[in-house]
């Protein structure tokens, strides 16, 4: 168990924290990993002790561009970190589009608790595209404190190599469950309350479960502890050291499933650390 914390730490977390300047630190007599010692640094130094900065910044985005022969499929792709839950929505030429039955849920955590970051990630399924779907689609992610965006032209070709009748002959039959937004990774001072994102469409509408750890984990159910929300959220309170690790959230319907990894780290208060 030990060397899987340890391997993920430096795969998922370091990188995470590098980007956002945080600092790892030991106290006298931790363990040797020094993962229960992680400090939250801000940008700009206040004495000794420092603070998460607030704001969002997209990571990852489909580019500038994109082109697409007739009836083709594209899965357009977006990352984002800040405070507190950066959630992530995708407009075309301007107006929002609707992505599934809790599509601009909000978010239940009280965003003066946060203290620490969080990863995003967001998928907009084009399905069988036609003259309609070209346009600009936009990526857009904020948080209680900011909001960024980057736009993508999407453009046809002339001719398409895919039948239009195949394409609208599935659609007829139904859309397997996806998840087209989740967080990736999740890290908060102990003793907070923390909200991990799982929205997921489809045709019929997917049933959404949590599992501690991968798929092959202990079901989550509801209890003082945890709280799957309608929009599939999970809600964990009261973070503490015995919370890390990953959390999968599973979508399916009749026509398949899909799952996502959330890994969360719960740091130690700055009290913890003098």
């Amino acid at each position: 168990m030990f060397i899987t914390f340890r391997l993920i730490t430096v795969l998922v977390v370091l990188p995470f924290v590098l980007s956002w300047h945080l600092d790892f630190t030991k106290e006298k007599g931790a363990s040797a990993s020094g993962l229960n010692t992680l400090k939250i640094r801000r940008n700009s130094k206040q004495g000794e002790h420092f603070v998460p900065k607030p704001g969002v910044r997209l990571l990852g985005t489909p580019g500038s561009s994109l082109s697409l022969d007739p009836y083709e499929s594209v899965t357009l792709e977006c990352e984002a970190e800040g405070n507190s839950s950066p959630t992530i929505h995708w407009l075309k030429d301007g107006r929002r589009i609707n992505q599934g039955d809790m599509d601009g849920a909000e978010v239940m955590e009280d965003k003066e608790v946060s203290e620490g970051f969080s990863r995003t990630r967001s998928r907009l399924y084009l399905n069988c595209v036609t003259a309609k779907d070209e346009g600009t689609y936009q990526c857009a992610s904020e948080s209680p404190y900011q909001r960024v965006s980057e736009k993508t032209d999407l453009k046809l070709t002339e001719a398409g190599k895919i039948s239009g009748a195949i394409c609208r002959v599935k659609q007829l039959l139904g859309t397997p469950a996806r998840i087209y937004m989740w967080t990736r990774t999740r890290i908060e001072v102990q003793g907070n309350d923390i909200h991990l994102l799982c929205r997921a469409s489809g045709n019929p509408q997917p049933q959404i479960v949590w599992l501690r750890g991968n798929k092959d984990g202990e079901r989550i159910k509801n209890s003082h502890k945890y709280e799957v929300l309608q929009n599939g959220d999970l809600v964990i309170r009261n973070l503490s050291w015995g919370d890390l690790g990953g959390y999968t959230c599973m979508a399916q319907n009749i026509h398949g499933d899909e799952k996502t990894l959330t890994f969360v780290y719960p740091a130690a208060p700055e009290s913890d650390l003098k």
